[in-house]
């Protein structure tokens, strides 16, 4: 990473969000984005490096670990570092600001969301070009670089880039409904499983075993993405450079 200040580094352990957050970085923003999946690397990463403008925090294993390297990296740097909490948890979001994050975000958020925020937190995207992109729905379409790959239809692509968001955890049918319907799921409706049947087929016609789709009984589905199908997902663009 040397030289290539400023630039922005991406750590969690769950594949499809540091994907999602790499794509808004380094597609829209554009600004370098490094994806670390635990601590302990980018800590011994930064030793040596210039720091980062951006530090986004994300899934991790220890909060208290989490909160140290906040409260290092706080006190050497004028990094923006920005956590993700999955938990809904005050007290946790309370400690990371303690710790010295500069803002918490909670999950579910959009990429739009978060690239508002640090347009008015650090003016990342505050150019004329920069607002032409947050106006422009297109921009923010990352699903459509698997669609490519995997001959997904719309709607497929959708669910897919939802159930690659929240990979390793399972994503319920109500869950689908509100996010992609902005209604909740009547109990019955199939549609869902049609989709994810054929989302199924056609992932594993591209990466094979490496990416897989399971159905939990009355409870959801769940994506689980393996370090070689991780790596394919980044070869074949999404996150990538392009849109």
């Amino acid at each position: 990473m040397s030289g290539r200040h400023p630039y922005a580094v991406i750590i969690d352990s769950d594949p499809g969000m540091a994907l999602s957050l790499q794509h808004l970085f380094q597609v829209i923003c554009d600004l370098p984005a490094e994806i670390a999946h635990d601590i302990d690397h980018v800590f011994t990463l930064l030793q040596n490096d210039e720091k980062p403008a951006v530090l986004i925090i994300g899934r991790v294993d220890n909060p208290i670990i989490r909160n140290e390297f906040i409260r290092q990296i706080s006190q050497q740097s004028h990094t923006f570092v920005l956590v993700i909490d999955r938990q809904d948890i005050e007290a946790e979001t309370v400690q990371a600001f303690l710790a010295g994050a500069d803002d918490v975000l909670r999950t579910p958020f959009t990429l739009r969301e978060l690239a508002l925020r640090l347009r008015a937190r650090i003016g990342l995207l505050n150019t004329n070009e920069g607002r032409q992109r947050l106006e422009d729905s297109a921009s923010w379409d990352s699903e459509a670089y698997i669609a490519n790959q995997a001959g997904l239809t719309s709607a497929e692509a959708q669910i897919a880039h939802i159930l690659i968001s929240h990979s390793g955890e399972i994503v319920s049918r109500d869950e689908l409904s509100h996010a992609i319907d902005q209604r909740p799921w009547d109990y019955g409706d199939r549609k869902f499983d049609v989709h994810v049947a054929k989302i199924r087929k056609k992932l594993n016609a591209v990466f094979g075993e490496h990416i897989s789709v399971d159905t939990v009984r009355a409870a959801g589905y769940i994506l689980k993405i393996d370090e070689q199908g991780f790596e394919r997902l980044k070869e074949s663009g999404f996150g990538g450079e392009t849109v």
